[in-house]
């Protein structure tokens, strides 16, 4: 089977209604309110158009790893329940303090596609303002094949699958 890996939040899920709630002062604001990263919280998020559909279709062929970036407590229980509410298809899941981090697992699994919004700066607005250049260019470095997602499930399905 082919290895896919794949990030949750602005890959999976909109979390970006939940950002721009508890963002401070008000958003865009400066910082994010901790609140924003309870469970509660977090399971209201509502999954992307396409995303469940497509990584099922994917099921078929790859396995699929959840890896995502999520600095909170008891993150890896709540993105469990969160994937397990909304149908998701995904053989194991991981989860890493900050996107830098998301490299050192990948550098020692198998990696047939990468696919994360690799955005960073949630204070600014929507994803892709500004990027992970450095975790891009080490994924570079490193000759992982990736997916700049830009919300688009369907783009992805029709390249990959």
């Amino acid at each position: 089977m082919k290895q896919l890996w794949v990030d949750v939040d602005s890959t999976l899920n909109n979390h970006w209604v939940r950002i721009q709630k508890w963002a401070i002062p008000s958003f865009p604001g400066n910082s994010i309110d901790r609140r924003a990263f309870t469970r509660e919280e977090i399971m209201k998020d509502e999954p992307l158009p396409n995303a469940v559909e497509t990584l099922k279709e994917f099921s078929k062929e790859w396995d699929i790893h959840i890896l995502s970036a999520r600095g909170f407590d008891d993150a890896w229980n709540i993105t469990k329940d969160w994937l397990d509410k909304h149908n998701f298809s995904y053989t194991t899941i991981g989860i890493v303090r900050e996107a830098k981090d998301k490299i050192s697992i990948l550098r020692s699994v198998e990696v047939d596609l990468f696919i994360d919004d690799l955005s960073r700066g949630q204070h600014f607005g929507p994803s892709y303002v500004e990027l992970y250049n450095d975790v891009i260019q080490e994924l570079d470095n490193l000759g992982i094949n990736y997916e700049l997602f830009k919300n688009n499930w369907l783009e992805i399905k029709e390249r990959h699958l």
